[in-house]
C-alpha cells in the first residue's frame, strides 16, 4: 500500500471511528522518533462501515487488541476484516465494574430521568473522580491487567504489522498501554502526557450531546465529565504507584508484568525508527 493509501485509510478511520489516531512520532531520548504506522489507539471498533474495516487493512494493520471487559465485548463485539488477527485481553478481569469499565455503561445505554438520580448518587460527592484514580490503581496493580499488558506488549514485539489498541472510548485502558509503549520507546513525559490529554477532544465530541441531554435532566455534569475525560491527576497516580511499588519502568515491565529485557528491547525497537 503506497503511502497516499495509508493516509487516506487513517483519514477515513480518524473520521470514522472516535479518538482513533496514531501513537507515534514522538521524540525520544535516543533522537530518533517513535515510528508512525505502528500503533493505533482507538474507541470500540463495534459496528464500524465496511470502509472503516477496508481502511485498518489500507494502513497495514494486522492485530487488534481489545482491552475490554468480557460483558462488553459481548453486548458490542468488534467488526473486523477476517484478515485482522483480534485478541481480546480483560485487563480488569479481577474488578470488572472498576471505573474505567463502568463508563462504558454511560457512554453506551440511554439516559433517561429515571436514572438520573441513580447516576448523580453515584459520581457525585468526589466520587467520580476517585473511582477513576483507583482504576488507574488497578492498571498498575492487578493480575489481570500485568496478564493483559504482557501480552499486549510482547505481541507487538514480535508483530510485523501494525496493531490497534481499544477498550470503549479509547482513553484509560488502552491510554495507559500507550503510555507505556511511548514510555519504552523513552518519549518525553511532557509529550506522553500533550498525547494523553488530546482524547479529551473526541470524547467531547462524540458524547457532547449525551452529556448535555444529562446535564439538561438534573445531572451533575461536572461530576460525569470526571469519568468521561481524562486528567493528568489520573496518569500521574499510575506512574506514582509504578515508582512506589516497581522502582521505575523497567522494574514494572520485569517485576510487575514479566517481561524479559530481551522482550522489552524488541519491543523498543519496534517502536523506535
Amino acid at each position: 500500500m503506497n503511502r497516499t493509501g495509508t493516509t487516506a485509510g487513517l483519514e477515513t478511520l480518524e473520521a470514522a471511528v472516535p479518538n482513533f489516531r496514531d501513537a507515534g512520532g514522538l521524540a525520544t531520548a535516543s533522537g530518533r522518533p517513535m515510528r508512525t504506522g505502528v500503533i493505533y489507539r482507538s474507541s470500540s471498533l463495534f459496528g464500524v462501515s465496511e470502509a472503516a474495516q477496508e481502511a485498518l487493512l489500507a494502513i497495514g494493520v494486522s492485530d487488534v487488541f481489545d482491552l475490554r471487559t468480557t460483558a462488553e465485548v459481548a453486548h458490542r463485539p468488534d467488526t473486523l476484516p477476517p484478515a485482522i488477527t483480534l485478541t481480546v485481553d480483560d485487563v480488569l478481569a479481577d474488578r470488572p465494574h472498576s471505573g474505567a469499565a463502568g463508563v462504558a455503561s454511560l457512554i453506551n445505554d440511554h439516559v433517561d430521568r429515571a436514572s438520573v438520580d441513580d447516576i448523580n448518587a453515584s459520581i457525585g460527592g468526589g466520587r467520580a473522580k476517585a473511582t477513576m484514580l483507583e482504576t488507574y490503581r488497578h492498571l498498575v496493580t492487578l493480575p489481570s491487567a500485568h496478564r493483559g499488558y504482557r501480552g499486549l506488549l510482547t505481541s507487538i514485539a514480535s508483530s510485523a504489522g501494525a496493531s490497534v489498541i481499544h477498550c470503549t472510548a479509547g482513553k484509560d485502558r488502552s491510554g495507559w498501554a500507550i503510555v507505556v509503549l511511548q514510555l519504552v520507546a523513552g518519549a518525553r513525559m511532557d509529550d506522553i502526557l500533550h498525547d494523553y490529554l488530546l482524547s479529551n477532544e473526541p470524547m467531547r465530541r462524540a458524547y457532547g450531546p449525551m452529556m448535555e441531554a444529562f446535564a439538561a435532566e438534573g445531572g451533575d455534569a461536572e461530576s460525569l465529565a470526571h469519568m468521561m475525560l481524562v486528567e493528568p491527576d489520573y496518569l500521574d497516580e499510575a506512574l506514582t504507584l509504578v515508582r512506589a511499588q516497581f522502582g521505575d519502568l523497567e522494574g514494572y515491565l520485569v517485576t510487575g508484568l514479566g517481561m524479559e529485557t530481551s522482550e522489552i528491547d524488541l519491543l523498543r525497537g519496534r517502536l523506535i525508527s
